[in-house]
């Protein structure tokens, strides 16, 4: 803690030095052209140009919130993936990076949909290269060769490709020049961590053809150990990180007035990211109400206190006959570990790649610009049964992704003396999101899903057994969801210079878009109808008789035993129904369908925007927006079946903001007001199921539209050029985003019978779950030439604040502050050549993740955040 408090107040004291600076500065403000004349070095802001409304414009003329990390800070700061935003941008949340390829998302201001629905679009876009990502979870991926990134708040349906509602993320790349340059980099450290990455620019044709190619591989461990699959001094970890891509561009320029840009990359992932919740605590040993919670204890098992004993565990016991180790204990993970045992738990292979043509040419004052793209993705998630080393069952995801999109527009190209700028142009996209969702069984699946009755009867023979066994074995089912869509889409923006210091952006965009969507359940493999067990039973009928745990005969004979088989294999399948009797039963499935076509979607969506600024001086200018986003409907399936048409999402974003370079350029003060209101939000739901009194504490699970919910608060941005090489930087927000219509939300239970039939209350007022009302994030980089080296140090901090994990707002579900420190030494030649540095991540080894709250019968869980780790990190010129 001292360690902490030490470093933290390190950096408050540089603030306040550079504030005081700032105040001496300003002091001298009015000498600084005479300090010019006298040769003096002047210290400024270096300015920063960015492409946000498809143009080169410095970020401080754009009268919307931006935040850019250019190839200098993206340096400095060892920023290598989109994750490491949050440290920099105010008001952003992405979803942790040890998740899986479709649960890749953002939410800005608190908004956003950060779950996993292959059907549904994202609120906040990703853009890379002028092409928006349809499917989300193509922003799975490490970006090399960045050239800057550029994060967007409130709506940009207006300019930037695909509608969005919320926000964008727009990612830009270096692009192939015709200097000659080559540059590697290769990183190690914590967590047997190798990085590679490669680029390469230079002239084929000189002054006519360009190319680079850039390669990066990523290899390290997870923060995870399956204690199943590890063996000796070889061990399986979870959490990791094994990506490789490659990225090869052509620039053509035949004339000074045609440029045209050629992309083609690949990705691939071979990972294991996809389990690995810790078990941080049983709860409580009684409800509310007094009741005892159902924990048990497994037979032939001491617990020690420090091994978990919740409800699930009962399970065990119950079966002891079935599931105990070796040894005669049940397996039990330990509390607050990070080792797992899973059986099943396999990597997720993402494979994605795609191609890009953009043509710029400059005609008649204009700019003409014609930009095409194909995106493909596919990819393989086993989420791993969570049952221990048995091999009961696994659910995951294979899914592929396609998309084509076409943009054509032209922009004016305007002078000093311009009084209308405006750009204009048509947009294509089409998508198809293909997701098979399977569900498959192993030798142990009958024993953990028979009821008590079934489990005493098969147990308790030779016969029964291998039926229990074979019950559910090898079943495998899948739903399958096939949504596509077509958007076609006209927009057009218009600058109007009213005076040389006031001036009026109006932009409009008109959305036609149809979807289809159509479901259907299938048994991929195993034998529905039971035939497999009837085999079974009457080859061993004749030799077994049925007897019961407790030595007596079973009730109805053996023919009893093949219906219980039955039953359960009809459970695995999704539903079916048994008739017959004894060697002669049969199960016919029920729940199993072939398409089933929701209503299609077809409609109109519109985006506009309306923004007013005035420069009241040459460095300092104030502005005023208010924007209109939309986010696309989709047809959504229940299990049986049955498809619901969700309904787009409007949001209506108000801004008041000023945006300042002061003191010749050396501090940049920007700061803004917003309120946003989101008309039919797309959100998820999570209630205990008030029709199932025999799965107390499991939950149901859906998607609907809340009928409005906001965010308001303020946001700023702040850096300052101490000296020559020295820059303070800082942003913050404070965030109020609530439901502002009803929304019911079940309470945990209080009484037995809430148990079965839960009390809800409505959520209208409150905070949001997972959402802070105060971020803030602060920092420092410093350069200095030693000699004929360059010395580097950066710091940055990023406080969270404290929050609930869900709606309704229990103790149990507060979840505190707090900070996460990284730190950069760098030390390399002053003309850039090469630089060895080493980076610090999570430096003061703060504890934080997401969380879950005990339930009705299970233990409360945690996916942990990141651990301190370091990388050495050698970069260099070839």
């Amino acid at each position: 803690m001292a360690h902490r408090l030490s470093i933290i107040t390190a950096v408050h004291v540089a603030l306040g030095a550079g504030l005081l600076a700032s105040g001496q500065a300003h002091s001298a403000e009015g000498v600084g052209d005479s300090a010019v004349a006298a040769g003096e070095e002047v210290v400024t802001l270096a300015t920063v140009i960015v492409t946000a409304r498809n143009r080169e414009e410095s970020a401080q003329d754009i009268p919307i919130p931006v935040t850019v990390l250019d190839a200098e800070k993206l340096e400095t700061f060892g920023i290598q993936t989109v994750w490491d935003l949050e440290f920099y941008t105010p008001n952003i949340e992405l979803n942790p990076p040890g998740e899986n390829a479709r649960k890749v998302s953002a939410k800005i201001r608190g908004l956003g949909v950060a779950g996993a629905n292959d059907s549904a679009e994202k609120s906040v876009s990703t853009i890379v290269d002028g092409v928006s990502l349809y499917y989300s979870g193509q922003a799975w991926a490490n970006y090399v060769d960045v050239d800057r990134i550029e994060v967007l708040s409130g709506p940009q349906g207006t300019l930037q490709g695909k509608n969005s509602s919320l926000g964008a993320i727009r990612i830009i790349t270096k692009a192939p020049s015709f200097n000659k340059e080559a540059t590697y980099e290769i990183s190690s450290g914590d967590l047997n961590t190798l990085n590679g990455k490669f680029s390469a620019t230079g002239p084929l044709i000189d002054g006519k053809l360009a190319y680079r190619g850039t390669f990066s591989g990523t290899r390290g461990d997870g923060i995870y150990t399956n204690t199943y699959q590890s063996f000796g001094k070889s061990k399986e970890t979870w959490r990791e990180q094994s990506q490789f891509a490659g990225r090869f561009q052509l620039l053509w320029t035949p004339t000074d007035d045609l440029r045209g840009r050629f992309i083609v990359d690949k990705m691939r992932s071979d990972e294991r990211v996809n389990t690995g919740n810790v078990l941080t605590s049983n709860g409580p040993a009684n409800y509310a109400w007094g009741t005892p919670r159902p924990t048990f204890t497994p037979i032939g098992y001491t617990p020690s206190g420090t091994y978990v004993n919740y409800g699930l565990l009962g399970k065990w016991a119950e079966r002891s006959a079935w599931f105990h180790n070796d040894d005669g204990s049940v397996y039990a993970p330990k509390f607050n570990t990070t080792d797992i045992e899973n059986s099943e738990a396999r990597p997720q292979v993402t494979n994605q790649w795609g191609g890009s043509a953009q043509f710029d040419w400059n005609v008649l004052h204009h700019t003409v610009t014609y930009l095409g793209a194909y995106r493909y993705q596919d990819f393989d998630i086993k989420n791993g049964g969570q049952n221990g080393r048995w091999y009961i069952g696994n659910s995951g995801q294979q899914l592929f992704n396609n998309q084509t999109s076409h943009e054509l527009r032209v922009a004016s190209t305007p002078d000093e003396d311009s009084k209308l700028d405006y750009q204009a142009g048509l947009y294509y996209l089409g998508a198809r999101v293909y997701s098979d969702d399977p569900s498959y069984y192993g030798p142990d699946a009958g024993a953990w899903n028979a009821s008590t009755a079934q489990y005493t009867d098969l147990i308790g023979s030779g016969l029964g057994r291998e039926l229990l066994e074979q019950s559910q074995n090898g079943v495998y089912r899948s739903q399958v969801t096939d949504a596509e869509v077509w958007s076609r889409a006209a927009f057009g923006q218009v600058d109007w210079h009213i005076t040389s210091r006031a001036k009026l952006t109006a932009g409009y965009r008109l959305t036609h878009e149809t979807k289809k969507n159509r479901i259907r359940k299938e048994l991929d493999r195993g034998v529905a109808n039971g035939a497999d067990l009837v085999t079974i039973y009457n080859r061993l009928a004749a030799t077994n008789v049925a007897i019961n745990g407790n030595g007596s005969a079973v009730s109805g004979g053996n023919a009893r035993l093949l219906a219980d088989a039955l039953a359960l294999r009809a459970s695995a399948i999704g539903g079916g129904t048994v008739s017959g009797s004894g060697g002669t039963a049969a199960v016919t499935p029920t729940a199993l369908f072939d398409w089933q076509y929701g209503a299609p979607i077809t409609g109109d969506l519109s985006a506009w925007t309306l923004s007013p600024s005035y420069e009241i001086s040459k460095t300092v200018s104030v502005y005023a927006s208010v924007a209109q986003g939309a986010k696309s409907g989709y047809i959504n399936f229940s299990s049986a079946g049955v498809g619901m048409q969700i309904k787009p999402e409007k949001s209506r974003d108000y801004e008041v903001g000023i945006k300042s370079l002061l003191l010749n350029g050396r501090w940049l003060l920007n700061a803004n007001l917003y309120k946003t209101t989101v008309k039919d939000y797309q959100a998820s739901w999570r209630r205990p199921n008030p029709l199932d009194p025999d799965n107390r504490g499991q939950d149901i699970s859906g998607v609907g539209n809340v009928e409005s919910i906001g965010a308001k608060g303020f946001e700023f941005q702040t850096a300052f050029e101490v000296l020559h090489g020295l820059t303070l930087n800082a942003n913050a927000s404070y965030n109020i985003a609530k439901y502002e219509t009803d929304w019911l939300v079940a309470l945990p239970p209080q009484t037995d019978a809430e148990l079965i039939t839960p009390l809800y209350i409505n959520a209208k007022g409150q905070q949001l779950a997972s959402v802070p009302k105060i971020g803030f994030a602060y920092g420092a980089s410093y350069r200095r030439q030693i000699g004929d080296f360059l010395a580097t140090v950066s710091l940055a901090n990023r406080y969270v604040g404290h929050k609930y994990s869900q709606d309704y707002h229990t103790e149990d579900t507060f979840r505190k502050s707090y900070t996460l420190t990284n730190l950069v030494l760098g030390f390399g030649g002053d003309d850039g050549g090469w630089q060895l540095s080493v980076r610090a991540n999570n430096l003061l080894d703060t504890k934080y993740g997401s969380y879950s709250t005990w339930g009705a019968t299970s233990a409360a869980t945690a996916t942990p955040g990141a651990p301190r780790n370091f990388q050495i990190v050698f970069s260099s010129r070839l």
